[in-house]
C-alpha cells in the first residue's frame, strides 16, 4: 500500500474557493477512480506562513498501481492551473508501508 500525498498551498485571498474545490471536486473525483482506495483532505495546521493557507490531498493507492499516481498530481495541478493560476504551489511525497 502506498500513501501518495500532495500537499498543496494556497494564497488566502482563495482559500474558501480552494477548500470547496478540494472537497466537493477533487476529492470526491478521486475516490471515483479505481486505483484509489481512499482519498481525504486535510488541513495542514503546522503552516506557519501568513500569506498561505495549506491542505494535503492524502490517497492510499496499492503498491501494483504506484505507476498511475502521476495522473492524481495531474489532475489536481492542472484543476488549480486552470481556476487558480499563479495563486498556488504544490508538493508531492509518497510514504510506503513496511
Amino acid at each position: 500500500m502506498i500513501q501518495y500525498n500532495i500537499s498543496i498551498f494556497v494564497e488566502n485571498n482563495i482559500e474558501a474557493q480552494a477548500i470547496k474545490a478540494l472537497t466537493m471536486h477533487i476529492v470526491p473525483e478521486l475516490n471515483t477512480w479505481e486505483f484509489v482506495e481512499q482519498a481525504h483532505v486535510f488541513e495542514i495546521s503546522s503552516h506557519q506562513e501568513p500569506d498561505s493557507k495549506g491542505f494535503s490531498i492524502q490517497c492510499l493507492i496499492p503498491a501494483s498501481e504506484e505507476t498511475k499516481k502521476e495522473a492524481i498530481e495531474s489532475l489536481i495541478s492542472s484543476f488549480f492551473l486552470q481556476e487558480f493560476p499563479n495563486q498556488f504551489v504544490y508538493f508531492p511525497s509518497q510514504l510506503k508501508r513496511l
